[in-house]
């Protein structure tokens, strides 16, 4: 059973607009609804009662008054609905829970050596399950201490998954998402990643016309080699599950914490780069997970093989691996570059010159801002990026670098578990109307 509906498609402008208020604000009167949101105090109060039944608004700490009665406010409830985002790293498995404030809620890393095989991905499913089921009932019993400090229930009428706290679904992050068993632009309908029912539905639920054209997706390494399907990885969780790559979770993150971004291309300088493409203020990601995908454009022609199968794949010449000389470690190259050794400063100007030709390449498609972010750009300082900034310019034709807006990316830790939950929280929001 579920709560009843506050999305958009309602038709309930007024609880919408009280809800979006809320949100925006924190928290507000009844009064203060009334008056801002232009509304009758019997509608304000018929739709907060409505609210705080789902557990989405909770009475908050009564306002000084300077006689009378105490004004109540109303506050949202950043707590009704959690989110989790999973990130499969090389040697461990990170996974963070947020609210619908994209607050932190709980953080977990697991050591667990990746591997592309049905053991692994079921060994993540199975910690998954036990960390969202933790931080629920977690959730749930600060609730319930708060409620009883107030006399107020803590979940409303709310019952089973629609109860406060619930987490709404998990992000799965992998270096790839692949289609398998792809034939002529169409995906054959057979093999473990094919629904039960033989209606072609691989990663759906629903009968819609392409249906059975929707690409079985897979899981794969950073080589592109599929691993566990998608689907069976549906049928071993409890709660719903959303794919996504390394690359387009760390640009859901960056677009969180940065509105003004609205075309953009996230180029990451891992061992093994990567890229996300925004557009209209969203990850732009395709059904068979293939934008973005930078590293394996050509950027030598002819050049040094790829792993891909290619040769001059951008992957080669943009690698921060090719920087170290033998034995040598990242870090140990950049210590060595700040003292100003000269075959140290050679190769990081090739290097700087590819990854500027690589972007330059990637601009020609959309024109949009530079995030520069991965492994290879915590190493780089403000001068760094406005020397990349200057060669992209001088590289660009009819000086297309003028307007150019690059900057260094967050490089936070954990943030592609981190951006794949924030894009779950802001799927929900759109979907309730709170933004």
């Amino acid at each position: 059973m579920h709560a009843p509906s506050i999305a958009p498609n309602s038709r309930d402008r007024s609880r919408i607009a009280i809800l979006r208020y809320l949100y925006r604000n924190r928290q507000a009167t009844k009064q203060q609804l009334a008056h801002n949101l232009s509304l009758s105090s019997p509608t304000v109060t018929q739709h907060l009662r409505e609210l705080a039944g789902l557990g989405i608004v909770v009475a908050a700490e009564p306002q000084a008054s300077t006689g009378g009665r105490k004004a109540v406010p109303y506050a949202f409830n950043p707590r009704h609905r959690i989110a989790v985002g999973v990130c499969a790293g090389a040697t461990e498995t990170t996974l963070i829970a947020v609210d619908l404030y994209g607050e932190i809620v709980a953080r977990l890393d697991r050591t667990l050596p990746r591997r592309n095989d049905a053991a692994y991905y079921q060994r993540v499913a199975g910690i998954a399950d036990e960390f969202a089921n933790g931080v629920e009932q977690s959730v749930r019993d600060a609730a319930a201490g708060r409620s009883r400090g107030t006399g107020t229930s803590a979940a409303g009428d709310a019952t089973g998954d629609d109860q406060p706290g619930s987490v709404t679904g998990i992000a799965i992050c992998s270096r790839n998402i692949m289609p398998t068993d792809v034939t002529g632009g169409a995906t054959k309908a057979t093999g473990p990643d094919h629904d039960a029912d033989g209606t072609g539905n691989a990663d759906g639920a629903d009968d819609t016309p392409d249906a059975a054209t929707r690409p079985h997706l897979a899981f794969a390494d950073a080589t592109g080699t599929p691993g566990f399907p998608v689907q069976a990885m549906r049928q071993l969780m409890h709660r719903p599950i959303t794919p996504m790559r390394d690359a387009d979770a760390a640009a859901a993150a960056e677009l969180w914490f940065d509105h003004t971004l609205r075309d953009a291309a996230c180029v990451y300088l891992d061992r093994r780069p990567c890229g996300a493409i925004i557009a209209g203020g969203r990850v732009h990601q395709n059904r068979t997970f293939r934008n973005g995908m930078i590293e394996h454009m050509s950027l030598v022609p002819g050049g040094r093989p790829c792993y891909c199968g290619q040769r001059g794949c951008m992957d080669v010449y943009c690698s921060p691996e090719t920087l170290p000389e033998d034995y040598e470690s990242l870090p140990g190259f950049f210590s060595v570059l700040e003292q100003g050794e000269t075959h140290h400063r050679e190769r990081m100007n090739e290097w700087m010159d590819r990854v500027a030709q690589a972007i330059v390449n990637i601009r020609a498609v959309i024109a949009g801002d530079v995030i520069v972010g991965g492994e290879a750009a915590q190493y780089l300082d403000d001068d760094d990026i406005a020397d990349l900034k200057s060669r992209v310019a001088k590289l660009s034709p009819f000086g297309g670098g003028d307007n150019l807006r690059l900057r260094r990316g967050l490089c936070m830790d954990g943030q592609p578990a981190l951006g794949a939950a924030l894009s779950l929280i802001g799927d929900w929001l759109d979907d309730h109307g709170c933004r």
